[in-house]
């Protein structure tokens, strides 16, 4: 397993998404502003609208591989392992990068 080796572009730029609203996050907990904690709103949606697509994107190469399997063997079935783990990664880093954006605006409210 490659982790973020193994990540399509796709998945790699449906990441990237969920990487912006975790900066605008940091910056709002050095300088809290209302029009930044409006930005936020619409930044996160984006993120987890992306990290969906990311999350259907995984499903969808690991049933690719399903579907190119000859029989049920060992092989196969560790295939399709990493197929999911690497396509899932980016979706539980993407969820990270929110999780971590939003408790950056907490610490911003704390401030103002």
């Amino acid at each position: 397993m490659r982790g973020f080796g193994g990540a399509s572009y796709a998945s790699l730029l449906g990441f990237f998404f969920c990487c912006v609203p975790m900066i605008a996050g940091a910056w709002f907990a050095f300088r809290p502003t209302e029009r930044l904690l409006a930005v936020m709103r619409p930044l996160t949606l984006a993120g987890v609208f992306s990290a969906l697509c990311t999350f259907a994107l995984a499903m969808a190469n690991g049933f690719i591989a399903i579907n190119m399997m000859r029989g049920l063997d060992l092989q196969g079935v560790h295939v399709i392992g990493a197929v999911f783990s690497e396509g899932l990664a980016p979706v539980v880093a993407s969820f990270a990068c929110l999780s971590v954006a939003w408790f950056f605006v907490a610490i911003g409210m704390r401030k103002g």
